[in-house]
């Protein structure tokens, strides 16, 4: 923590987050307009039942193929957008700053201690920009994961509504209802997540471990 130290005076310049707060409020609009959310569904069927809809035969496959298409492109729109190895950067100076806090206060280095609480502003600043960081590509994605969400679950006259048979036989339920609700989840939108999260997390980690080792090898 010594570069932050020496910079504690300088002036502190927090990330702009307004961009965040309109992708939120545009996010919430989509969401509480019921013909915006028809339109999107219907754009989406347009495009995906025909190649992936089976007639309403193998809904299992439909979600699937819907979820890794889904992820695999939002994967990589937020593997292009956000900056990774500032990410890293931050995580490591976030890493280094609780190490020294939790080393001065099994110490009772009560100097220190002042010492590190005098940075929280700057640390404060680091959390925010990594934040804003890895919400920058919510725009593009969400344009990309909400049409086929409400193609499936949520918009009217959705997948389900229109499946013969809207129950699945799973190991553990042999009927298994894709329209009962968990809170406010249809049981369909938690069978699309289980199929396709799994698959965006070994994605994106090998995608950011290959361009992580890719830039150290430029440095090099």
């Amino acid at each position: 923590m010594s570069k932050e130290e020496q910079n504690s005076e300088e002036p502190i310049q927090p990330p702009a987050m307004g961009g965040m707060l309109l992708t939120m409020l545009f996010m919430f609009y989509i969401i509480l307009n019921p013909d915006l959310r028809t339109g999107m569904g219907d754009l989406a069927a347009e495009i995906l039942e025909p190649e992936i809809g089976f007639d309403h035969r193998y809904p299992i496959l439909t979600f699937l193929f819907a979820g890794l298409l889904m992820i695999t492109l939002t994967t990589f729109i937020r593997h292009i957008l956000i900056d990774w190895e500032k990410v890293a950067e931050i995580q490591t100076k976030m890493a280094a700053y609780n190490k020294e806090m939790g080393e001065a206060r099994k110490s009772g280095n009560g100097a220190r201690m002042n010492k590190l609480m005098s940075l929280q502003p700057q640390v404060m600043v680091l959390q925010s920009e990594m934040m804003s960081n890895q919400m920058r590509p919510m725009m593009f994605t969400m344009l990309i994961a909400m049409p086929i969400i409400f193609w499936l679950c949520f918009g009217e006259g959705n997948f389900v509504e229109r499946m013969d048979h809207q129950v699945l036989s799973l190991p553990w339920e042999p009927n298994y209802s894709l329209t009962d609700r968990l809170w406010f989840l249809p049981h369909s939108i938690l069978v699309y997540s289980a199929l396709s999260l799994p698959f965006g997390q070994v994605l994106l980690r090998g995608l950011k471990l290959a361009s992580l080792s890719s830039e150290k090898t430029d440095q090099a």
